[in-house]
């Protein structure tokens, strides 16, 4: 057993360690890296550890294929430094058709010393918009925006492509197509695929940060992928705030399901996993304080519910808080344009109103069909107590939640005979020398 141990643990120090590992890069090649999606921590990790892979394993060049609706400034900004300051020249490609170089796109496109884009792709819409899609007001908008806008500007001058635009991208959220892009001089060409995308980048001279000018030679090159790592893949679908209130709220329902209606335990333990996990890819992103306090209100209101004596009512306040939490969650002065999907607020706020109703129906059914059954059978039995009693709170019995009433002080474990019923709620008393 301690063998298997040994031999495991070396295993997994192997793959944890294999994304480290420099292999030399055969002549010619270049580098290729692939973003899809938000733009986030693990995003750029994930660049600069292909920028330095690429540079040890002495490749031409990096070509990062890039599909983007935005992201989160600070990563944005982290990619950005990676790609000026890179010892070997940098391509940004948007591909494949159809794709789109938004927002945190655009900021990464200029950073590139080449700019390719295929045909029927887009860039643009960088400009700042709060977490239901509008404009900023005020002060800070101004201040985000001066601040985009200087960086952009100055990125675009130091690979010599068209800063006027790029203002505009920021300022007026302007967007274009690729072939406006090429005449625009927002970028250096238009590739049909990677082999055209090699002949064009033959003999292309780039200068980079270092004051080295390269000359690339891609004619007979080949592209060498650098794939994220499973870690990598995990944190970066963890990283989009759609995905992390889907896993919280999931987790959320799955543990108050356990709670309303006692089982196996699977849902609770599900629950508990699905929202660390959740937890997690909110840690990664810039959160708006009044949108957490309007969600972790939401899941307390659908908690109590469990326990209080008019059920139903708390859920409608906590569904009500849960939508505007949602839509308030993400900071947009670090987040441009980064919002969790209004489809998906609109199907778990019908999910949550339909998982908790059935619960709570589950409950009170239970307790009306004891009671039709002849719900003075509980008289004389043992329940639990689950919230304190003084004088009204609830016990467990019969594998259900009751309303209780007693004229004894009862804690949450005491043990409390049922001496009566009053229509829904059992007439308790506590049991001499109740333990927990």
């Amino acid at each position: 057993m301690r063998q298997l141990r040994i031999i495991a643990l070396i295993v997994w120090l192997s793959l944890v360690m294999l994304p480290s590992f420099s292999y030399a890069a055969a002549d010619n090649a270049l580098c290729m890296a692939s973003v899809s999606g938000i733009i986030n921590p693990a995003v750029a990790d994930y660049l600069q550890r292909s920028v330095i892979q690429a540079e040890r394993q002495a490749c031409q060049g990096l070509v990062i294929k890039l599909n983007t609706p935005g992201g989160l400034t600070s990563s944005t900004w982290q990619i950005g430094e990676t790609l000026l300051n890179a010892k070997l020249p940098v391509i940004v490609y948007v591909t494949p058709q159809g794709a789109n170089a938004g927002s945190a796109g655009v900021f990464i496109t200029y950073a590139a010393h080449i700019a390719a884009m295929a045909p029927n792709t887009n860039i643009g819409a960088a400009h700042p918009v709060d977490g239901s899609g509008s404009d900023i007001d005020g002060d800070l908008r101004d201040k985000i925006t001066n601040d985009a806008v200087a960086r952009i500007t100055t990125w675009a001058k130091s690979n010599g492509r068209d800063p006027e635009w790029a203002e505009q991208a920021v300022r007026q959220s302007v967007s274009i197509g690729s072939s406006e892009a090429l005449e625009r001089g927002v970028i250096n060409l238009i590739a049909q695929d990677d082999a055209d995308l090699l002949r064009q980048l033959n003999g292309r001279q780039v200068n980079l940060a270092n004051g080295t000018q390269v000359t690339l030679q891609t004619q007979a090159s080949a592209f060498q992928a650098i794939e994220m790592t499973w870690l990598e893949r995990l944190l970066h679908f963890l990283g989009d705030p759609t995905i992390a209130t889907m896993l919280i709220s999931l987790g959320s329902l799955g543990i108050y399901f356990e709670a309303a209606n006692p089982g196996l335990g699977v849902g609770g333990f599900l629950g508990v996993i699905s929202i660390c996990l959740g937890l997690y890819g909110l840690s990664v992103l810039p959160l708006n304080t009044v949108g957490v306090v309007l969600l972790i209100l939401a899941f307390v209101l659908f908690a109590v519910d469990i326990f209080a004596t008019a059920h139903g009512a708390l859920t409608i306040g906590g569904l009500a808080s849960f939508v505007i939490g949602a839509l308030l969650l993400v900071d947009p002065a670090e987040a441009p344009g980064i919002i969790v999907s209004r489809a998906l607020i609109t199907g778990l706020s019908v999910g949550l109103a339909v998982i908790i109703g059935l619960s709570l129906w589950i409950m009170r059914r239970s307790k009306l069909v004891g009671r039709g059954a002849g719900g003075e059978r509980l008289i004389g039995t043992i329940a639990k107590v689950r919230s304190t009693v003084a004088p009204e709170g609830t016990v467990f019995v019969d594998g259900a939640l009751w309303q209780a009433r007693s004229d004894d002080a009862l804690t949450v474990g005491d043990q409390a005979e049922i001496v009566g019923l009053e229509g829904l709620t059992l007439i308790v008393r506590r049991v001499a020398h109740s333990g927990r």
